[in-house]
């Protein structure tokens, strides 16, 4: 109840590689370690440690221990109703490394740390059966160290994920280099009597005092003025569901990312349709998906699903799945 612990071995093959040697990869072994303690009026203060022990492509080996430790205020609501907390962000990274591009040879003990501070301001109207929500939001974040190049690496930023402190998913081995200013604001309206009833905008830009290099260009938010990102969803009940997601390049002339999906579902039977492109330092993908999942009971289900890559017109699956699960096991 304290805290988790998980550890294990992996080994995985790549079928796409030519060169037999190089197909295995191996994590042996790797652990990962959390705990929480409650500072109460305080705040909480997060403790992870993780490690990992890598062979990939025959001779090429890393290990690395992470432990970190985050401290989140609690949230003090000013006099003018803003919400404001904070976050420190430590960590020690220790690592060690063979044909390695990315750590040295001999060992390198680092020490990492990120800054932030958020505020937002929530209002809220009803008008009639309807309740509306308006939030914009900042956050203003520090690193004054350096971090790895990431340039090459492939992220994508969302208003999902474009307030998260690790928003780039590079785990321990950096934090997002330099200065950065991130706004947004939601809007909602939702039905007082129906909750599964509403609309939802949101929108958000990062800004920041000079371009980064080593950040993932494919995110935009390397340089001093990002993509926007945004998102519509509109849920007309538990059955039918329509979203929209979209990052708008600053000239406000470019669509680099559109994804839509709708989704339409009973009790048994459920289907959803997806459209995805990417184009400018985002990608070049196209896509359509399709699934359709009938419910026998709650333990048996069947699926159906494909996905058609239109930017080489080439149909990339279609799988048909059965499933039978409980509490205990899952069979398919």
């Amino acid at each position: 109840k304290d805290y988790t612990f998980s550890t294990g071995v992996n080994m995985y093959e790549s079928l796409q590689t030519n060169k037999s040697s190089d197909r295995y990869s191996y994590a042996l072994p790797y652990y990962r370690f959390s705990r929480t303690f409650d500072l109460d009026k305080f705040g909480w203060i997060d403790f992870t440690s993780n490690g990992d022990n890598n062979l990939v492509k025959t001779n090429n080996l890393s290990t690395a221990i992470s432990n970190g430790i985050a401290y989140h205020t609690n949230e003090y609501i000013s006099d003018f109703g803003f919400k404001n907390n904070m976050g420190f962000y430590f960590t020690n990274l220790n690592t060690i490394a063979k044909n390695n591009n990315l750590y040295k040879s001999s060992p390198q003990a680092e020490l990492l740390n990120i800054f932030e501070f958020n505020s937002s301001l929530p209002l809220q109207k009803i008008d009639g059966n309807y309740l509306n929500i308006i939030e914009p939001k900042i956050s203003i974040r520090f690193n004054p160290d350096d971090m790895k190049n990431y340039s090459s690496l492939k992220r994508v930023i969302n208003t999902d994920n474009v307030f998260d402190i690790g928003r780039l998913g590079l785990g321990a081995d950096s934090y997002e280099q330099g200065k950065s200013l991130t706004l947004g604001a939601r809007y909602k309206r939702e039905d007082i009597g129906d909750i599964n009833k509403y609309f939802e905008l949101k929108l958000a830009t990062v800004m920041r005092e000079d371009d980064q290099e080593f950040i993932p260009s494919s995110s935009t938010i390397n340089t001093k003025n990002s993509n926007i990102f945004g998102s519509i969803e509109y849920n007309y009940s538990e059955k039918l569901n329509l979203n929209y997601n979209f990052t708008l390049d600053n000239d406000f002339a470019t669509f680099n990312y559109n994804s839509l999906g709708l989704t339409y579902g009973t009790e048994k039977l459920s289907h959803k349709i997806k459209f995805i492109e990417e184009n400018g330092v985002i990608g070049t993908t196209n896509l359509i998906g399709n699934e359709l999942e009938y419910n026998f009971d709650d333990k048996n289900f069947i699926s159906f699903k494909t996905r058609r890559n239109r930017t080489i017109n080439l149909t990339e699956y279609y799988d048909i799945i059965y499933q039978y699960k409980n509490d205990c096991l899952t069979a398919g």
